[in-house]
């Protein structure tokens, strides 16, 4: 069975366009398909000419002629072409000669297919493809940079420029505590150049309109109407349209991103995706850097702390404390001056300690009450505070001398175990704000410099209390020793007397040595007190073989009708760390080894030698009686104040002989102990030992 189909029907059919035209594009055949696609009817397409009506550039269809002519088969031709509503479409052409059956040629025979859709997608891809490679280049950049301040901002420009265009590029990097934002810009006509414009408050920032929810800012025109404070550090004033993005990290906006145009209406929400694209790796770039910064800030904190403590260990000195805080602090928090008050509660003033900068002298020369300034505000609350601009603050009293320059200031209270001690002011020019992880390392900084201030004033207070001590001691001391000579003096005359009753007289006697003991007992108080007082700087290298032996020399002498034999074994050259009352305490030592000793003929040895402690080199001095020796329970009880360990009237004694010997060896940095001679045998005497550093002699 055989079907008949109609051409006719077939061509009105076919979803592509079907035309038949003169070389000259005069169109001699159109089917439904080829009208649609041009937008006409069949008799008004066929009165058209398709190189001057339809085709949109005759060069086009001049160029397919050619080919035609070459004897080439034309297929998938793009072209585009123009409809009577001035619409555009890109179509694919299929052509070729056509020729009469006698052999003449009639046109050309072409079919046509709407790619326009095609044609939009294959563009979208290749934008999209073009955007993802700049984004690329741009993470390349980041993953490399170290600060989004250098380099980085300029090669970002340059790559940006491809995608959108801009006069200026801004950056606005808030504060970890959301305190300040700092204005970072870049201009392509100079893309060389990339600056920070300076620090400003959050409050009426890009980055705090874009906290709020916001997921771009468009302003197509009047730019001039809005009132970022960005703007109080960036020149926008040309500007007429702005594109905003958030630089979005872990959920939370690091900052923004920013464009600006001279040009209005230059950008649009779906600009906006494309901005966003590149602030989405610069975001996560200044998240890593920002935590990398926050570690090395902790590390360089820590270690400025532990700087400054060791310093203020050295210089007690409130001077000395005072600058070793400002040049320690310089080191985590950037300052171009700085003031210390002290607080006097008592009589309710402020008074300058400690000034550095252009304005040194004037801050020193401004006291002040309690009840004014910043400082007294401070002072009252104990509060740290980051004043952005000291100048407007209501609580400012001006310094004579010193001209509004509205500086920003960090006031950090010193606060001591009783309240606070005073406030450390920290200046920077207008602009440069503190932030709010410099308020913290300052707090960290004035709590270890009001331990310092108030260990120093309680140095200072103890160092005056001992003086006037001292000369309380010496005058009392000097009185009583007056009273006691002018008494036994009297005493001693009226003893000489001949009618004095014996009984009488023994009393008197008595009275006598009475008044001697006191005289002794105040020479040794005074020595424990001067033993109190003696700090390491009046310590020196002192030769301990001269003191023993000049000891020994003077030893008989002080025990008249006693037999004193004192064997030396001690090399030349002994040198221990002490003063001359090393002699005092070889001689409370060796007296006291005598005066214990019940035999009529006294035996002593005295020995030295080398030995160490803890790694370090000492000089061990020994003496070893053979008197009556103290028993094991008795050892722990030797060294303390008014002890006495055998009540013999017959031996006279105050009790604090041994105790002064062993304040002096914990001054000189050495130890005492005692052993009994033969080694459990007390009863057979006793052997004390005593340990001194070793000092370097004289040169030879």
């Amino acid at each position: 069975m055989s079907t008949h189909i109609d051409k006719e029907t077939l061509l009105s059919v076919l979803q592509d366009g079907v035309f038949v035209c003169s070389k000259e594009g005069d169109l001699i055949y159109a089917n439904d398909a080829m009208a649609a696609a041009m937008g006409c009817s069949i008799e008004e397409i066929l009165r058209k000419n398709i190189v001057k009506d339809l085709v949109d550039r005759n060069l086009e269809w001049r160029a397919l002629i050619s080919l035609l002519d070459q004897g080439t088969t034309i297929s998938d031709y793009e072209m585009k072409f123009r409809r009577p509503d001035s619409t555009k479409f890109c179509a694919a052409v299929s052509a070729s000669l056509l020729k009469a059956p006698a052999g003449g040629m009639v046109g050309v025979l072409g079919a046509l297919r709407d790619i326009s859709n095609r044609k939009a997608v294959e563009n979208e891809l290749r934008e999209k493809a073009f955007s993802t490679g700049i984004v690329n280049k741009i993470a390349k950049l980041a993953a490399t940079s170290t600060d989004v301040r250098t380099q980085f901002m300029v090669g970002m420009c340059d790559e940006l420029q491809k995608l959108l265009n801009f006069d200026l590029v801004c950056l606005s990097l808030s504060e970890d505590k959301g305190r300040q934002v700092e204005v970072v810009t870049s201009v392509p006509a100079n893309s060389c150049t990339t600056k920070s414009s300076g620090q400003v408050a959050i409050g009426g920032s890009i980055v705090e309109d874009l906290r709020f929810g916001k997921s771009a800012i468009v302003i197509e025109q009047n730019l001039e109407l809005k009132d970022f404070s960005e703007f109080s550090v960036i020149d926008a004033s040309k500007c007429m349209s702005m594109l905003a993005v958030p630089l979005r990290s872990r959920g939370r906006v690091l900052g923004a991103l920013s464009l600006f145009s001279s040009r209005p209406s230059e950008y649009s929400w779906s600009t906006a995706e494309t901005l966003q694209m590149v602030a989405d790796q610069i975001a996560g770039m200044i998240d890593g850097i920002t935590l990398l910064s926050y570690l090395e800030s902790k590390i360089r904190l820590q270690a400025a702390l532990v700087k400054t403590g060791v310093e203020i260990q050295k210089n007690i000195g409130t001077e000395q404390i005072y600058s070793v805080i400002a040049s320690n602090i310089a080191e985590v928090i950037t300052y171009t001056e700085l003031a210390l008050y002290l607080v006097d509660w008592t009589k309710g003033m402020i008074r300058p300690a400690y000034a550095t900068g252009s304005w040194k002298e004037e801050m020193m020369a401004s006291n002040g009450t309690i009840d004014e300034g910043i400082v007294g505000s401070v002072a009252r609350s104990g509060k740290a505070e980051a004043i952005d601009d000291v100048d407007v603050d209501p609580r400012v009293c001006g310094i004579a001398g010193v001209p509004d320059e509205h500086n920003s200031m960090l006031a950090l209270p010193l606060v001591g175990s009783e309240g606070v001690l005073g406030v450390i002011e920290l200046y920077r020019p207008s602009g440069k704000i503190f932030s709010a992880g410099e308020l913290e390392a300052g707090q960290l900084f004035a709590q270890q410099a009001s331990v310092a201030i108030e260990n120093a004033q309680l140095v200072s207070k103890l160092r005056d209390i001992r003086k006037e001590i001292e000369m309380m001691n010496d005058l009392m001391f000097h009185d009583i020793n007056n009273f006691n000579f002018a008494s036994s003096n009297y005493i001693d005359m009226v003893v000489r007397m001949d009618k004095l009753m014996p009984e009488d007289k023994a009393h008197l006697e008595k009275a006598l040595q009475l008044i001697r003991q006191t005289s002794t007992l105040i020479e040794k108080v005074k020595k424990l007190a001067k033993i109190g007082g003696m700090t390491p700087k009046e310590l020196g290298p002192v030769d301990l073989t001269t003191a023993i032996r000049k000891t020994v020399s003077g030893l008989e002498n002080s025990f008249p009708g006693r037999s004193v034999s004192v064997s030396v074994n001690v090399p030349e050259g002994c040198y221990v760390t002490a003063n001359a009352l090393v002699e005092e305490l070889v001689a409370n030592i060796l007296s006291n080894s005598v005066k214990y000793d019940p035999h009529d003929e006294v035996e002593i040895d005295v020995d030295c030698s080398r030995t160490s402690e803890s790694g370090k080199p000492y000089w061990k001095l020994c003496i070893t009686d053979r008197g009556h020796g103290i028993s094991d329970e008795q050892k722990p009880l030797l060294f303390q104040k008014y002890v006495r360990l055998r009540a013999d009237a017959k031996t006279p004694g105050t009790g604090l002989g041994l105790s002064i010997c062993k304040a002096l060896v914990d001054k000189f940095g050495g130890r005492i102990w005692v052993e009994d001679r033969v080694p459990g045998k007390s009863e057979l005497g006793a052997k004390f030992c005593v340990t001194l550093q070793l000092a370097k002699g004289p040169n030879p």
